[in-house]
């Protein structure tokens, strides 16, 4: 049952003057009483296991080989299909179309949506932290071309998805993108469409990996930042829109002050009937 003070914050009131976020949920406990992690002896279990687990990771897991250059296993395993890209023009050509109209698809939908029913600034504050950051690492670490890179133009045009020779690896837009469309279709309780882009996204994994326009680590690296910053901005949604708030707020403060002061500098202006 509600109660006064659960109405005391309005997120889409028009009223809305101070923002505060109360903090009632102690974060040492749990959400579901009774699980395994109220025993004592099941914590000091787990504490030691990841001890052994984190040395056995340190032994076994990690690589001592002196490579020189890049080795790459998605590339080393998509290698015949690569040759058949370069080898058939119209296959390739086929390829990149198709990865290009899901794209495409997919930035209008779902911008499309958010321009029709959605209310909040989530969508696009996650694509604008996602592509920022992404800018900042291709700028700041690069890597060489692979032996098999190719992305030719198909002569056929796409608005998302530039062709030719890019250094645009780390981490990868084609995957994290599309996951971002399917983590917000799921938000707003559009499953079968949530699905689809998922599915999609493991298409345009292939795509990049096959030809050899992104590095294998790129593309679970585009599924974990697009999920990360997609959760962060949930978290701090109703902050961002409330900034947002404040922010026009202050724009419409300023143009109404502006438009008074020309509208009293006109009547000023105005001569003097004789």
């Amino acid at each position: 049952m509600a109660t006064k003070n659960d109405e005391a914050v309005h997120y889409n009131g028009e009223d809305l003057k101070s923002f505060y976020f109360p903090n009632k949920f102690d974060h040492r406990q749990s959400a579901v009483p009774g699980n395994p992690c109220y025993n004592f002896r099941f914590r000091i279990f787990i504490f030691f296991t990841y001890i052994v687990v984190t040395q056995l990771g340190e032994i076994f897991g990690t690589p001592s080989d002196n490579i020189n250059g890049i080795w790459d296993w998605g590339h080393l395993l998509t290698t015949p299909v690569n040759q058949l890209y370069q080898e058939h023009r119209w296959f390739s050509a086929m390829m990149q179309i198709s990865s290009a109209l899901i794209l495409d698809f997919a930035f209008f939908y779902v911008s499309l949506y958010w321009v029709l029913y959605e209310r909040n600034f989530r969508l696009f504050a996650v694509l604008i932290l996602f592509y920022a950051i992404r800018a900042i690492h291709l700028n700041i670490f690069k890597l060489e071309y692979s032996p098999n890179y190719y992305w030719e133009d198909p002569l056929v045009p796409s608005l998302v998805v530039k062709y030719g020779k890019y250094s645009d690896f780390f981490y990868s837009g084609h995957v994290g993108f599309l996951t971002i469309c399917a983590l917000e279709m799921r938000k707003v309780g559009k499953r079968y469409m949530a699905l689809f882009f998922f599915i999609c996204s493991i298409f345009q994994a292939f795509i990049v990996i096959s030809f050899a326009i992104h590095y294998t680590i790129d593309v679970p690296g585009g599924y974990i930042f697009s999920h990360y910053f997609f959760n962060m901005v949930c978290y701090w949604e109703a902050k961002i829109d409330f900034i947002l708030k404040r922010i026009a707020n202050c724009c419409s403060r300023t143009n109404k002050t502006i438009r008074i002061a020309y509208e009293n500098d006109t009547e000023k202006q105005q001569p003097t009937a004789i």
